[in-house]
């Protein structure tokens, strides 16, 4: 007999379950507590042009916000040296100034250094009700402002606090006329944007809808190419301007009629839907060689402006925060995406929102230690300053895998005993280390959990290369790039070990002909694949839907399963987009792996675009490379190379 409601109930009881025993070890107490409060209902927003532009404020009463932007640090200093659990912010709006340089450091508009209790006693920061707004200058990036910095600090709360900029800080609007030989867009600019006159080229931008939906598929002109830059943009009539394209490409896939077919309103532009230029960015929020600080309830609006986590111990809790455009405005591009880096303790985002982002949605990597020279038990590192961080907060007994800079073989691992500068001590002969590079094992993000999470209308990939960690029940939806684990040989990186990604939504993620939602790539620095191995990969109870490839692409895992998932029409953006291509039609691939299980995955492909594997006989599971490989309980036979006709 059927249980029809297992297969909804399932998924639910895995989302909603306790993390597992020792995962969350890292956290404070008071963390816990509110890592498992209940969080409220994520909040709805549709996108409009003709919204209006956001608060609006007189001279007079930005004068006035600025004297109570004064008084902010002055209130937190006191309260805190006070011994006080906590610092209530008056609602009201609050105006900053931009960050300032002093020597070698930026000092950041609102700057919290140093403010450190223990676990048992942490102070809360309040400003529930109170927006933050800062005047930073429509210079175009690179550089990047800044906005709000905690340093050297722990068990610190920041909750109910809004973060936004004074003036939008791109250039957006909605497309009036498109003007194909003359490689261009006429844009309406949105309320409250103001056109710059120069440009120093090399920006993007993004293509979205009328409705706010990013045109995910029209990512295929970014990634490795750069096609999405604009050259200009310039006065046309009636208060509009003409946004030149560098380059012919976007025009042409517009008009593309096998990419109509493919992918329909949303892989094309039309007179009505938009434009959001890039052009300023800013550290928004910056977590910097800090410990168990908890940002809660917090809205971050500042157009290109990421929250961040770097160095220091770690172990940071994100709770009901929203990252993203102002909602009820004709904003359509806000906050960016998270980059954590080096920390011992990896991140927690709990019912996160972000949309709209520019860049990379989540990067989670460590800092690699590139091997200049050895000497005995001592090993000299070349001098790299995003080393830095890792250098300042090693510690004796601190763990190290080296792995050889050129073919990615495993060298063995050390413990650090003593370093100072970039010049380390281990426990043993460094002999053995000297064509090698070091993953610090212990500052690379380890334990990094995302969970139940938001993420709509996003350009760029979910990067993961370190480990373990842990992504579950979120929803993705449109989003040009994959979730990318990547051995990352070059200055980030890490190698991705003991992921788990588990009862997750993908819809619309990395449409693009020939690419998957969850791609997987183990290499070393000459481009080989396999090595170093990318280990003990889970990929359980997910749901994917119109990836433009296969579901899964995965190159180099070991010792991993593939369980329980359901995919929804996979390749059929290939077949369609790009009928000339030799394209790989089955579901799930497997490149160069060994040791993996596969079972109870669900393949619906109406349309009947996928097609069996000659090793697997399944149009589920493609084999390449792969040994020790077992398909539903049934061990395959091992596969050989995929042979290629010339295209």
């Amino acid at each position: 007999m059927k249980k029809p409601f297992l297969h909804l109930l399932l998924p639910l009881a895995f989302t909603c379950a306790p993390v597992c025993s020792g995962e969350l070890d890292h956290l404070s107490p008071h963390q816990r507590v509110d890592l498992e409060s209940k969080s409220p209902p994520p909040e709805e927003d549709r996108f409009s042009f003709d919204a209006p532009a956001g608060p609006q404020f007189t001279e007079a009463e930005k004068a006035a916000q600025r004297e109570l932007g004064k008084s902010v640090m002055s209130m937190v200093r006191k309260a805190f040296e006070s011994g006080a659990g906590e610092v209530r912010i008056p609602p009201g709006d609050y105006r900053f100034g931009q960050e300032r340089q002093e020597g070698n450091k930026t000092i950041y508009p609102l700057h919290f250094q140093n403010l450190k209790r223990d676990a048992a006693h942490p102070f809360v920061i309040d400003a529930t009700g109170a927006t933050f707004w800062f005047d930073l200058d429509d210079v175009q990036m690179p550089p990047g402002h800044r906005c709000v910095g905690f340093f050297d600090c722990s068990n610190l709360v920041l909750r109910g606090a809004i973060i936004d900029r004074g003036t939008r800080g791109c250039i957006e609007g909605r497309i009036t006329k498109i003007d194909r030989e003359g490689n261009r867009f006429e844009i309406q600019p949105s309320p409250g944007v103001v056109v710059p006159t120069t440009y120093k080229g090399d920006q993007r931008l993004l293509p979205h809808k009328s409705d706010g939906r990013f045109c995910a598929p029209l990512y295929d002109l970014q990634q490795g190419v750069h096609k999405l830059d604009y050259q200009d943009i310039k006065p046309s009539s009636d208060g509009r301007y003409w946004v030149t394209m560098k380059d012919p490409d976007l025009m042409d896939r517009i008009h593309d009629e096998d990419w109509k077919r493919a992918f329909g309103e949303l892989g094309v532009l039309s007179v009505g839907d938009g434009l959001s230029c890039l052009y300023t960015s800013a550290m928004a929020i910056q977590l910097d060689d800090s410990a168990n600080l908890t940002i809660q309830d917090v809205k971050l609006y500042v157009s290109k402006g990421g929250p961040g986590e770097n160095g220091g111990e770690g172990g940071h809790l994100w709770k009901d925060c929203y990252f993203g455009p102002r909602p009820g405005t004709s904003q359509w591009k806000g906050a960016d995406g998270c980059l954590c880096r080096a920390t011992r303790f990896g991140t927690t985002m709990d019912n996160v929102t972000l949309r709209h982002t520019a860049d990379d949605l989540q990067n989670l990597h460590g800092i690699w230690g590139k091997v200049k020279a050895v000497s005995g038990h001592q090993v000299t590192f070349e001098t790299n300053f995003g080393l830095r961080p890792t250098l300042k907060n090693a510690r004796p007994g601190d763990r190290l895998r080296f792995i050889h800079r050129q073919t990615g073989a495993f060298l063995g691992e050390a413990r650090l005993t003593a370093l100072k500068d970039f010049v380390i001590t281990l426990d043993q002969d460094a002999a053995p280390f000297a064509e090698g590079q070091a993953e610090w094992l212990d500052h690379e993000c380890a334990g990094w959990l995302v969970r139940n999470c938001r993420f709509e209308d996003n350009f760029q990939t979910f990067g993961i290369m370190s480990g373990p960690g842990t992504l579950r029940g979120c929803t993705f939806t449109r989003m040009g790039n994959a979730i990318g684990l990547n051995t990352g040989i070059g200055v980030v990186g890490g190698i991705p070990r003991d992921i788990t990604i588990a009862d997750n939504s993908f819809t619309d993620v990395n449409p693009r002909p020939h690419r998957p939602s969850i791609e997987a790539r183990a290499h070393n620095a000459k481009g080989q694949d396999g090595v170093p191995p990318i280990e003990r990969l889970i990929i359980t109870g997910n749901t994917f839907t119109r990836s433009g490839g296969p579901a899964m692409n995965l190159i180099g895992i070991q010792d991993s399963r593939i369980e329980n998932n359901v995919i929804h029409s996979p390749v059929r953006a290939t077949v369609l987009a790009r009928p000339k291509d030799q394209a790989e039609r089955q579901a799930i691939l497997l490149h160069q792996s060994s040791g993996v299980e596969v079972k109870g995955n669900t393949l619906d492909d109406a349309e009947k675009h996928t097609q069996a594997d000659a090793t697997s006989h399944s149009p589920l599971l493609g084999l390449d490379l792969t040994k020790n490989v077992t398909l539903d309980g049934k061990r395959l036979e091992d596969a050989p190379k995929r042979t290629r006709k010339a295209e």
